[in-house]
């Protein structure tokens, strides 16, 4: 049997909200999955630990109990804790935080549980774009779970509050980007480029319209999808303009839209039929995100979409794999000749 120092085999990180009991568990897990400890191997003792990190015996006693239930460590009366098995097996507990829940979120929560083994277990939470309601639920409940799955709320406060989780286990989801992707591994949404490559490819269509208008909804925190507006923008092929709503009366025939709040695009549909304007000719829509209610709407509303199916998949498969990767997620646009 060999004998290792505490700090080789034990780290704790004080900042953290994960509770220390947990952060020992996943120090021997982890350092039994590395290789550093094999079977047989002497862990330190209760005593040891508890005055390296000046912590609580009990703190020590709960770990080294949790992972003796689980068959990881035993323990030889009078002299103390070893490794029993190097089959840690550890289930994900995955804390999962969105915006909100929406149809097309939806569809990448279910591509998310779908990919996951049984041995991974989900919970999902949601911060409603409140950087209050962000910071409060990842300091109330992430203590209970070793694994983070975030779709953040941009703030100049959102690095401070991702820096209490466990680093290593933290994988951001859909939007961040650009603030993020230099500190966290995640599967995101480049709002800036897609909107933007859209557009360009598009071109010809725009030439159809006598303005472009982006309805952006106030509070909305992707503003990236302005930036790549405004790039096309400043092609000047026709007037563009960025609005946060528009009403009945402003819509004119020769308007095109795109648009990201379903209500702004049931309006325009209403207007269209009301002045028996044809979508695609007298007056055009883009909606953002695709959903299966956009495909019968009328005679089908165009889109333009991450796929969600595969977001959720190449999550489900970084979590997983434990790799730390940056993910651009692929963007369509689903012609359907309203645009």
């Amino acid at each position: 049997m060999k004998t290792k120092s505490v700090t080789d085999l034990i780290q704790i990180d004080p900042s953290l909200t994960t509770p220390v009991y947990k952060q020992i568990v996943q120090s021997i897990s982890r350092n039994i999955d590395n290789g550093v400890l094999v079977k047989d191997d002497m862990l330190p003792s209760v005593n040891q630990i508890s005055a390296e990190f000046s912590l609580a015996r009990g703190s020590v006693f709960t770990a080294y109990n949790e992972l003796r239930s689980s068959g990881i460590i035993d323990s030889i009366p009078g002299k103390g804790y070893f490794v029993l098995s190097t089959e840690t097996r550890q289930k994900k507990k995955i804390f999962l935080l969105f915006s909100t829940f929406t149809t097309y979120k939806e569809i990448l929560y279910n591509a998310l549980l779908q990919h996951l083994p049984e041995t991974c277990s989900l919970d999902i939470y949601f911060h409603h774009h409140s950087i209050r309601m962000f910071e409060n639920l990842i300091r109330e409940q992430s203590a209970y779970y070793n694994t983070y799955v975030i779709m953040p709320e941009v703030s100049e406060n959102t690095s401070a509050i991702l820096s209490k989780l466990d680093h290593k286990h933290t994988f951001l989801l859909d939007v961040g980007l650009k603030e993020y992707r230099e500190e966290y591994p995640g599967v995101y949404q480049n709002f800036e480029k897609d909107i933007y490559s859209i557009l360009l490819d598009s071109e010809k269509l725009v030439r159809k319209y006598k303005r472009l208008i982006l309805l952006f909804p106030e509070g909305l925190k992707t503003r990236d999808i302005i930036s790549g507006f405004q790039k096309f923008s400043k092609r000047k092929i026709i007037p563009t303009e960025v609005r946060s709503g528009i009403r009945v009366g402003e819509i004119q025939k020769g308007d095109a839209f795109i648009v990201i709040d379903d209500n702004n695009l049931v309006d325009i549909i209403q207007c269209a039929r009301q002045g028996e304007w044809l979508l695609g000719k007298d007056i055009g829509v883009i909606s953002y995100n695709e959903t299966p209610l956009k495909s019968v709407i009328g005679n089908g509303i165009t889109t333009i979409t991450t796929d969600f199916t595969a977001m959720g998949r190449a999550m489900a498969e970084m979590v997983v794999s434990g790799k730390r990767e940056v993910v651009e997620n692929p963007f369509v646009i689903i012609d359907r000749k309203s645009f």
